[in-house]
């Protein structure tokens, strides 16, 4: 028996190898045998023709051919191809002993290296958490709570609710109203780690409107700050539990809390950041934001107002563009290079009756093989790097006065993530050119994998501060199609002060 762990994808290694067994049962790859063996023939006696040092034709590479074809492509065995990442186990019959063999030992060798070296890190393993996992984790929280249109129904956790115009409305009409007061302060909102409390203003005179049942209630800002705790310590965070269940990858909603709590253990320290706290500050603070927005507006600030709401779009935009390291870059990557060096295994046994030149042909493909399977080794190193460094950046995080997960924390955590996952991504990328490097020796693949770590300039310094001379240059072009906003003169018999509309320049 010959098992295989597949580091890509387990489906679409199972269908390549089916593919492969399929052709090797045929009689046309035995022809394909005959037809490289005579060209094998052919290349020998060119070369001993093309020789004057009297060593005469080399039977022996012929020779060595024809036996290596028998021992590696002629028979054909069963494999099981395990995911590793998941467990689950396909078989496939009639697999070419020799890329069932070498696949076989290379991928051994390297999971079980890996899940070695997992065992020495002490650290959230990539094998069975994912690459970056606790990044991962983080991101996806604040990512899926950005908004109406990402919470989806857990805005309405009961029938009539309204989660976000109910905090958006607590905030504009009770918690800014206390800032205006001088009762509340701004600093003492953002940092305060309680979702709740950050936002509570008691009064018995200012009201606001809340959507936490069949039909709007306008209450006192004390009672309304009660009922909204309710529904948001009971329905809505047992409906932000089942949003969040999918996206992270927990069998029941129930496991989602632990699973946040889990990434802020390893990256802060057990107990250090409440996970539910965070959970919950995640889907308040963008109701917070617009709530300034709309405080902005009744006060007719409406500068403020567009600047709030570009923020927040950007933001939003930028948190949308994202994406998830391992399974959008690395993963697929593997997956295709995996199932490609096992495709090939029909053309390396045409080949390897070739002589010296297929022999040496088929060890480049095992060196592929083995190139492969040097790349979780390397995975596991980076994602040890990024959790201690990321660790590092939550601890200060942690034990300065941004409270996390307090509004403020949650703000200077999302830099933070966002700054070692495009690091992890960069360097996840990069795992390729690192293991070509060890396994061909190449000059070009290092100077590939520097330049990637080369610190380019990405700031325009010439927007702050132009040059003081430019040189023109020799032709400029003019645009197409332009148009300009005409300037009617208030005199009964003037004329538009613009030219008329043209096209092209003519």
């Amino acid at each position: 028996m010959f098992e295989i762990f597949s580091v890509g994808d387990s489906a679409y290694l199972q269908a390549v190898l089916n593919a492969v067994a399929m052709i090797s049962g045929t009689g046309d790859y035995r022809t394909a045998a005959g037809v490289g063996g005579l060209i094998g023939v052919m290349i020998i006696m060119l070369r001993a023709l093309m020789q004057w040092d009297g060593r005469g034709i080399r039977y022996q590479d012929l020779f060595l051919a024809y036996v290596l074809w028998l021992m590696l492509y002629a028979p054909s065995v069963k494999v099981f191809i395990e995911d590793a990442y998941t467990g689950s186990v396909v078989a496939v019959d009639h697999v070419p002993l020799g890329p069932a063999v070498v696949g076989s030992v290379m991928s051994n060798m390297g999971y079980r290296t890996t899940r070695l070296f997992e065992q020495a890190f002490a650290m959230p393993s990539m094998t069975g958490h994912g690459f970056a996992d606790s990044l991962q984790t983080l991101t996806a929280v604040r990512k899926n709570l950005l908004s109406r249109v990402s919470l989806g129904a857990a805005n309405a956790p009961k029938a009539g609710s309204d989660m976000e115009t109910s905090f958006a409305n607590y905030v504009k009409e009770c918690t800014l109203t206390g800032v205006d007061l001088n009762l509340k302060s701004v600093d003492t909102i953002l940092r305060d780690a309680n979702p709740l409390n950050a936002i509570r203003f008691d009064s018995d005179i200012y009201m606001t409107e809340i959507f936490v049942g069949r039909q709007p209630q306008t209450q006192t800002c004390t009672n309304a700050w009660t009922n909204l705790g309710v529904v948001a310590n009971g329905d809505f965070s047992a409906a932000l539990e089942n949003l969040l269940q999918q996206t992270l990858g927990v069998e029941a909603a129930a496991d989602t809390v632990p699973k946040i709590q889990e990434a802020f253990d390893a990256l802060a320290g057990p107990g250090v950041i409440n996970a539910a706290d965070y959970m919950l500050m995640s889907a308040i603070l963008p109701m917070f934001e617009k709530g300034v927005v709309g405080r902005h507006e009744d006060a007719m600030y409406w500068t403020k107002a567009a600047m709030v709401e570009q923020a927040i779009q950007q933001r939003n935009t930028q948190w949308a563009a994202e994406q998830t390291l391992f399974a959008k870059i690395v993963r697929p990557m593997m997956a295709f290079i995996e199932g490609l060096s096992y495709a090939i295994a029909p053309i390396m046994a045409f080949v390897v009756l070739f002589g010296s030149v297929g022999l040496r042909m088929n060890i480049g493909y095992f060196s592929m093989l083995l190139w492969i399977q040097l790349w979780m080794p390397i995975l596991a190193v980076i994602n040890l790097f990024i959790n201690m460094s990321a660790a590092g950046k939550m601890a200060a995080l942690a034990s300065s006065n941004y409270n996390l997960p307090s509004m403020l924390g949650i703000y200077q955590l999302d830099m933070e993530l966002q700054q070692w996952l495009s690091m992890g991504g960069m360097l996840a990328a990069s795992t390729p050119a690192i293991t070509l490097m060890l396994i061909y020796r190449g000059a070009v693949t290092a100077t590939h994998f520097l330049g990637r770590m080369d610190g380019s300039d990405y700031v325009n310094e010439r927007i702050a501060t132009p040059d003081v001379t430019s040189p023109a240059p020799v032709l400029n072009a003019k645009p197409s199609i332009s148009t300009a906003r005409c300037r009617v003169s208030p005199k009964p018999a003037a004329t538009k002060s613009c030219p008329p509309f043209r096209r092209g320049g003519i």
